[in-house]
């Protein structure tokens, strides 16, 4: 991130202190807000775009933040690591693992779903 760019991120970081009272009672529910929108619990490890989504939200430009969808690194991590560890290497048998563990269909996963997917993988034994 260039200096520029580092200096805007800190602006937006201010407003939303600022403006954040408009819609949140705490600070504990901004950062459960921000885990389920943003899979991060700080504004600091927000990208510029997350946090002018934030603060529009939080400025009520918005009446909602939609949730962020996993990265294409994130979808490609998880189809290896079940390919090289599940036994069972069907679309069905992961989409089974998947509800199992964040309780919610594949396709319908969030960026923080997809972390704790991915730690779930690395964690099982398969094989």
């Amino acid at each position: 991130m260039t200096p520029k760019q580092q200096q805007y991120k800190k602006s937006l970081i201010q407003k939303i202190q600022i403006e954040k009272g408009n819609v949140f009672v705490d600070d504990e529910s901004r950062r459960e807000f921000m885990l389920s929108r943003f899979g991060v619990d700080s504004t600091t490890k927000l990208t510029i775009d997350e946090a002018r989504s934030l603060l529009d939200f939080c400025q009520r430009k918005v009446s909602d933040v939609p949730f962020s969808k996993p990265s294409s690194a994130q979808i490609k991590k998880i189809y290896d690591l079940w390919y090289e560890k599940a036994r069972e290497k069907t679309e069905e048998a992961l989409n089974s693992f998947v509800l199992k563990i964040v309780k919610k269909d594949k396709k319908d996963i969030t960026k923080h779903d997809a972390t704790k997917v991915i730690v779930a993988l690395q964690r099982f034994g398969g094989g």
